[in-house]
């Protein structure tokens, strides 16, 4: 299985306050919030347009893993247009 790796960005302080707050309300890590958000938006990209859904296509993912998911729901979806 392949592990996680870390980014790091920065962010101005009043964002950083709220983002901590928004996920202490929510109960979840700021990184699990971050990668939650960055994933709705590259699945976005990735269906809208095709340079970066063909730069997805053509990728090898783990079985089970989100992006293989995503994958395979786009193999389907192509195959009824």
């Amino acid at each position: 299985m392949t592990s996680n790796k870390r980014i790091n960005f920065n962010v101005a302080p009043e964002c950083h306050a709220l983002l901590k707050s928004v996920c202490a309300i929510k109960g979840v890590s700021v990184s699990d919030y971050c990668y939650e958000l960055i994933a709705q938006a590259f699945e976005r990209e990735v269906r809208s347009d095709p340079q970066i859904r063909q730069m997805f296509m053509a990728g090898e993912y783990p079985p089970g893993s989100k992006a293989n998911r995503l994958k395979q729901a786009i193999i389907q979806e192509s195959n009824f247009e």
